[in-house]
C-alpha cells in the first residue's frame, strides 16, 4: 500500500514537470514570434529603395467619403 506522502510526491513531480515544460514551450513560442516579426517596419528605406505610400492629412478635396472608408478598411488605419 502506498503511503500518503508518496502520492503527494508524485503529484509534486508531475506539477513541476508540467510547469517546466510550459515555460519551455512559452520560450520557444516567444523566440519564434521574435524571429517572424520584422525589426522595424516603419524605418526609412536604405539604398535606392523609396517609400511608396505616404499618409496624408485627409483633407483631399478629390477624395470622397466612400474612398476614405474603403481606404480605412483596406489599410486598417
Amino acid at each position: 500500500m502506498k503511503q500518503p506522502l508518496d502520492k503527494w510526491w508524485e503529484r509534486l513531480q508531475f506539477t513541476l514537470l508540467f510547469l517546466a515544460l510550459t515555460v519551455l514551450v512559452h520560450g520557444v513560442f516567444g523566440w519564434f514570434h521574435s524571429w517572424l516579426r520584422p525589426v522595424d517596419p516603419y524605418k526609412v528605406p536604405e539604398g535606392r529603395a523609396s517609400k511608396v505610400f505616404h499618409a496624408g492629412e485627409g483633407n483631399d478635396p478629390a477624395g470622397s467619403p466612400g474612398d476614405r472608408l474603403r481606404l480605412f478598411y483596406w489599410l486598417g488605419e
